[in-house]
């Protein structure tokens, strides 16, 4: 019986596109964010809500209604602490009175009506704080630089002939990592940019290689760099000054920059 020969792999396409997808970096501090306004929520909720009302239930219990029973000199509040049903279950007034009470008699630990409504609502904003920075991480998610073919898209929703790329600036690539693009598709002038902070960097470095090579029609700059092969002008407009493109110059140059610079 003769065995089947398995059929040849297909050949990876010329024009597969290059993908510098969101960076870790960025992914891990807005997760980092997101998780710290929910763990904080989560805390200022509990007190609001639990451990500030049983914790004010647990003295009116104890040292409020030891001191009132024990001392005749406050049994005037006796009416109070016989009508009283719990914080969550009296009224505003109520608990006001019994915060009058507790500080009359010094009672450490108490927290007032207002303490509680203050919790109450550094929970509201931490909500919204937590339901802002979910947005964000998902935004900032989206991010990705793709080159393919004849088209670059620095951006979801812009899609780029190379050929309508007019100018390309390196200036804040050595101190930042971007390079900002002038480029018309018919609407005039408008400008994007490539960031290694925010999308993967080999990958990137892989397109700004694409763009030194297929950008005929922009102008780069500075100049002076171009010219001599040098930095970021090496990289991204060594191929248009010399005809060789590579990542060295962006490589060499963006190591000097500290991550601090863009948090």
């Amino acid at each position: 019986m003769s065995e089947s020969t398995p059929p040849a792999p297909s050949p990876a396409p010329t024009d597969a596109p290059i993908i510098a997808r969101a960076s870790s970096t960025v992914r891990n501090k807005n997760l980092l964010i997101v998780l710290m306004c929910l763990a904080m929520a989560c805390w200022f909720a509990y007190d609001g809500f639990i451990g500030w009302p049983s914790r004010n239930n647990q003295l009116v219990d104890g040292p409020i209604s030891t001191r009132i029973k024990d001392d005749p000199m406050y049994a005037q509040y006796l009416p109070v602490l016989t009508d009283w049903k719990g914080w969550n279950d009296s009224d505003a007034h109520t608990r006001d009175v019994m915060s009058g009470i507790a500080h009359a008699l010094n009672t450490e630990g108490w927290k007032t009506d207002t303490d509680i409504s203050n919790q109450k609502y550094i929970v509201i904003a931490l909500a919204i704080a937590t339901l802002a920075s979910i947005v964000w991480f998902a935004h900032c998610q989206r991010r990705r630089a793709i080159a393919q073919g004849d088209t670059v898209s620095p951006s979801p929703g812009i899609i780029i002939p190379w050929q309508k790329i007019t100018l390309v600036d390196n200036n804040r690539w050595k101190s930042m990592g971007i390079v900002t693009i002038t480029y018309d598709i018919g609407e005039g002038p408008k400008k994007a940019k490539f960031d290694d902070y925010e999308t993967e960097r080999e990958p990137l470095l892989m397109i700004l290689d694409q763009l030194a090579e297929k950008a005929v029609n922009a102008e780069f700059i500075p100049k002076d760099e171009v010219e001599s092969g040098g930095g970021v002008g090496g990289a991204v407009g060594g191929a248009n000054a010399q005809g060789t493109a590579g990542i060295d110059g962006p490589t060499t140059g963006n190591d000097a920059k500290t991550e601090g610079s863009r948090s």
